[in-house]
């Protein structure tokens, strides 16, 4: 059901642009949309700001601002700026400025200004100052003054451990209590 739409005067390079809808779905390929609240979002190079999103889906980048998504997989970079979200996915770098991620996995890097993440897994993670980290999974870790990380690769390979140990005994306990 689409509520009040408005078309936008189109970028360069952009193929379609919506405002103020409240649609299930959303298919384009250079897409940008703010002001809306969309089920799922898919597009070549996705811009969403000013909005909800359940899902979004780009085989290009993706660009977050003042908005909020469950998930977001991106083929290519991500920039998430004043929002943030669930799970997020990212073929290249990704960038977190004044806003927060439960779960940040990137093939490049992952630099968080201004906020934070729960998870983030990269080839390397820069935190700024003022930022927090609760678990970087990384082989370079860059932190800036102030910045803060719950755990890092060495402390999360001992939690994983010692949780496998504690789950495999129990196991193996149960096993026992049953008779096989």
């Amino acid at each position: 059901m689409t509520t009040e739409t408005s078309q936008l005067p189109a970028t360069e390079g952009t193929d379609s642009i919506s405002e103020r809808r409240a649609v299930a779905r959303i298919d384009g390929g250079r897409t940008q949309v703010r002001q809306s609240a969309i089920g799922l979002l898919r597009g070549d190079h996705v811009t969403f700001g000013q909005g909800a999103v359940g899902a979004i889906m780009s085989s290009g980048d993706v660009a977050l601002s003042q908005a909020g998504t469950r998930t977001a997989i991106a083929g290519g970079g991500m920039r998430i700026r004043q929002g943030g979200g669930g799970m997020f996915l990212a073929g290249g770098d990704a960038e977190i400025h004044q806003g927060g991620v439960g779960t940040m996995v990137a093939l490049g890097d992952v630099r968080v200004t201004q906020g934070g993440a729960v998870v983030a897994v990269a080839g390397r993670v820069e935190a700024a100052e003022g930022t927090w980290v609760g678990v970087a999974l990384t082989p370079r870790l860059e932190l800036a003054p102030g910045a803060r990380v719950v755990a890092g690769p060495a402390q999360a390979a001992i939690a994983g451990a010692v949780a496998g140990a504690v789950v495999g005994t129990l196991l193996l306990i149960a096993r026992r209590l049953r008779g096989g």
